[in-house]
């Protein structure tokens, strides 16, 4: 999520005990590593809130169920954690573990009291190390294992105020985010229940794209305005799109669309790999004129400039900046590749050859894609 200032930025001193301190986590579980860092001084200690992009249970199928219900008992796929600092002790409320293994289910959620004296010091630091893979705290090092240090910014906040911050349950956006969300999915199902060509169908159409526009003006700021603006042109495509002689008006409002997203997409993640972009470009055209181009006609042109957009947009998905920002690493790419997969489609179906259930595919995977991009907006 943005690191948006939601409590104060202030912090120009150090805190009132002087403690300085750094979190270690093991340097396999670095894609569930440390995201942020919030402190808080109370008169008699500091507060420490750490959060984490993710926890992982060794068990995938049950990582996944648990994952569900994380996202709805608590709001939120981060894991929070916290602990305190005093003069001359560290508590660890309900999360402290001494570890047999970074991996274990059992002995988890501990309280203990501990001196400072108990902790080893990097220099002035006090190094608590992240000790399983649900991130309790240990004072004391996993063998044969290299850690990565994190270190505490001037984010402040209690872990109330975090809690409000990145879980639906108590942050009002992402609670209307969420219900939006779920309206994107019934207005959806209605889309695609409706009779193709009919005006309940093109009215529901328009809907959901609006829902998914709702949803990206909802969370945007500065740039990624821009990619409001890119679903806006693919609202009045989705209408245009609906009637045969207005295809080429649809297609030039999503060419739009591509360029509003890829400008958002540099200016707030900067340029892909080159090779990524050569790569991606290469693919579709090689697509483009073994399956498209004898067939396309008139369209020729248009639909090439329109292939070299979207090629463009879905390099931009791939962003080296993403490997800093742990759910666009996946949301993204997947969002680009489903709308060059749903607008593929479209192109088979207008010049190639019928495909069946293919209203269902195409709409399925192109509501998808746009739902993606604008909760892109919220990270």
């Amino acid at each position: 999520m943005k690191k948006i200032i939601f409590i104060f930025l202030v912090i120009i001193t150090t805190t009132f005990f002087s403690i300085q301190f750094e979190i270690k986590l093991p340097a396999y579980d670095k894609e569930n590593g440390v995201y942020q860092i919030y402190t808080f001084e109370h008169p008699d200690k500091l507060e420490v809130t750490v959060v984490f992009w993710d926890e992982d249970h060794p068990n995938p199928f049950i990582d996944f169920i648990y994952d569900i219900y994380r996202f709805f008992k608590w709001g939120r796929f981060y894991d929070i954690e916290t602990f305190y600092i005093s003069k001359d002790s560290v508590i660890f409320e309900d999360d402290y573990c001494d570890p047999q293994s970074y991996f274990q289910t059992e002995n988890l959620h501990n309280y203990i009291k501990l001196t400072t004296d108990d902790f080893e010091k990097d220099g002035e630091k006090l190094v608590v190390y992240v000790s399983t893979w649900n991130h309790m705290f240990s004072n004391k090092p996993l063998p044969n294992t290299n850690y990565i240090s994190y270190y505490p910014t001037n984010l402040v906040g209690t872990r109330r105020d975090v809690e409000q911050f990145f879980s639906w349950h108590k942050n009002k956006k992402l609670i209307t985010t969420f219900v939006l969300t779920l309206i994107v999915f019934i207005f959806s199902v209605l889309t695609i229940f409706f009779k193709k060509k009919s005006k309940s169908k093109v009215i529901f159409k328009v809907l959901t794209t609006f829902t998914i526009l709702l949803i990206a003006l909802l969370n945007s700021s500065g740039v990624e305005f821009l990619v409001v603006a890119g679903l806006f042109f693919g609202m009045l495509g989705d209408f245009l799109l609906e009637f045969e002689d207005k295809f080429l008006h649809g297609m030039v409002l999503f060419l739009l669309g591509h360029i509003f997203y890829s400008l958002s997409f540099f200016m707030k993640f900067g340029v892909p790999n080159i090779l990524v972009f050569f790569i991606v470009l290469f693919i579709l055209l090689i697509l483009y004129f073994v399956i498209l181009f004898k067939k396309a006609k008139d369209f020729k042109i248009p639909i090439l400039v329109y292939t070299i957009a979207i090629g463009i947009m879905l390099s931009f998905t791939f962003s080296p900046a993403f490997k800093n920002i742990y759910y666009l690493r996946f949301m993204l790419p997947l969002a680009g590749g489903l709308f060059v997969f749903s607008d593929f489609l479209i192109a088979i179906e207008k010049f190639v050859r019928k495909i069946k259930y293919s209203e269902i595919i195409i709409l399925g995977t192109y509501f998808l894609a746009q739902l993606i991009i604008a909760l892109s907006t919220i990270f």
